[in-house]
């Protein structure tokens, strides 16, 4: 069986949607990753990312979420979630998530990183490049 994975999603030119992008990045470098987890940054398509997907045992998906909580709040989003189809082609992550469940045995843990809103630009908004190393942490502990 392949190794864990943790995979960042999000558009690394729209600001703090980037953010699942920009800790994958950080979690590849960090030396605490645990030596069977890998990290991949999958841009803004978790179908894309089935290739990475298969024969792994567990896979941590990071996603910005837009809701009222403080900007860099974690939370581990629950199957239940809404799901919100906001573009007639393009799945949510969740729709995603599903699909791939039905042709991989990973249990899947989706982390969902709290935004106020996305903007054009390659950097993360200031509040949230300051949590940038909690988030990471927080990542860490779920992966271990």
């Amino acid at each position: 069986m392949k190794p864990r994975l943790a995979i960042g999603l999000g558009n690394s030119l729209m600001g703090d949607d980037g953010i699942g992008w920009h800790v994958a990045g950080r979690l590849a470098a960090d030396p605490r990753l645990p030596a069977e987890v890998e990290a991949i940054q999958g841009g803004t398509d978790l179908l894309g990312c089935a290739g990475w997907i298969e024969g792994r045992q567990a896979v941590v998906v990071i996603d910005a979420i837009a809701d009222d909580a403080e900007p860099g709040s974690v939370s581990v989003v629950q199957e239940d979630w809404e799901e919100r189809q906001e573009h007639a082609h393009h799945l949510s992550v969740a729709q995603a998530v599903k699909l791939l469940q039905l042709i991989t045995p990973a249990r899947f843990t989706v982390l969902g990183v709290s935004i106020r809103a996305a903007c054009l630009g390659e950097e993360l908004s200031p509040a949230l490049a300051a949590r940038l190393p909690a988030i990471v942490d927080r990542v860490l502990e779920e992966l271990r």
